[in-house]
């Protein structure tokens, strides 16, 4: 595998990013209830090329996604686990 200095930094700046750009994701469906185009925009670049989310038609998909994901992420990190019980065994049940 080639690589360099260049794309070590630019993974290295996306590593750094996207949990912010998440957190912000997160602040605003808080809310709003939604996601901005503007923060949409910001984590796709940080992933990469836009590609057919440049169209306003998907970008309003990806927001939409962006929004369900975030509500059952929540959901899911509320799910309460036994203390005493492993959490791979407790939902293998």
């Amino acid at each position: 595998m080639n690589s360099s200095r260049r794309k070590f930094a630019a993974l290295l700046g996306t590593a750094v990013a996207y949990p912010t750009l998440w957190e912000r994701a997160a602040a605003e469906y808080e809310q709003t209830g939604e996601v901005t185009s503007d923060t949409a925009l910001a984590l796709l670049d940080a992933q990469g090329e836009r590609g057919i989310f440049s169209e306003p038609k998907h970008l309003d998909e990806l927001r939409a996604a962006l929004a369900r994901k975030i509500r059952d992420h929540k959901i899911i990190r509320a799910f309460p686990v036994p203390e005493d019980v492993q959490p791979l065994i407790y939902f293998k049940r």
